[in-house]
């Protein structure tokens, strides 16, 4: 069971009007709680019309009643701007920093997003679960998240290897070779910068 995600959506909402208020900009905000995949959740006390799935958003949008035009195109455009400008990636400190975890002690695999368990295995171009037949192209990438969250930035072919259970150095060397990851070093001393842009990711990728 979850804690009730409402009190965090209700303190991002209260400093994102406090954003538009300084820019003398009065809009209502409304608001969802949007889940990434449809697992079955049990969450303690959230109203059902301030959730939803992914897949649902685009629905609730369009249900959406419009009265009268607040912003013009110009505005609009000049409001995402300023959005973008102001945005900061979120950079969190590791866990494994913050509880002084080691390696050792965490549960290692790939997470698969039909149930939930460290079942992947990676096949032919394609993981694939071995508990429920889930396939998945880049369910790495939610593995390098999670190692981000927990180790920070910086990780190791064979540290890759082993958080994932990849037993080919040369299969893990292919899989890191994507736009989140910067290879530094050579041979041994070889460290793969992983950029914060991991963590704008799905939790739920499916390429």
């Amino acid at each position: 069971m979850l804690r009730s995600p409402i009190e965090e959506l209700e303190r991002k909402k209260y400093f994102l009007g406090n954003w538009l208020k300084q820019r003398q900009i009065d809009i209502p905000l409304i608001d969802f709680v949007v889940f990434a995949y449809n697992n079955e959740l049990l969450i303690e006390n959230l109203a059902a019309h301030r959730i939803a799935f992914s897949y649902e958003v685009p629905n609730k949008l369009r249900a959406l009643e419009i009265d009268a035009s607040i912003l013009n195109e110009n505005q609009v455009q000049q409001l995402a701007n300023e959005l973008t400008h102001a945005h900061r990636v979120f950079e969190p400190h590791s866990l494994n920093q913050k509880y002084q975890l080691s390696l050792e002690e965490l549960e290692m695999g790939v997470t698969c997003h039909g149930c939930n368990r460290l079942t992947m295995q990676w096949g032919q171009k394609m993981w694939q679960c071995q508990a429920c037949g889930y396939q998945d192209k880049a369910s790495h990438l939610n593995t390098l998240q999670e190692w981000y969250y927990i180790n920070g930035k910086q990780l190791t072919n064979r540290q890759f290897r082993q958080f994932s259970r990849i037993h080919s150095r040369h299969t893990a060397k292919r899989l890191l070779a994507n736009p989140y990851t910067e290879l530094s070093g050579k041979n041994k001393s070889s460290i793969y910068q992983l950029s914060p842009k991991l963590l704008t990711l799905p939790t739920n990728l499916s390429l």
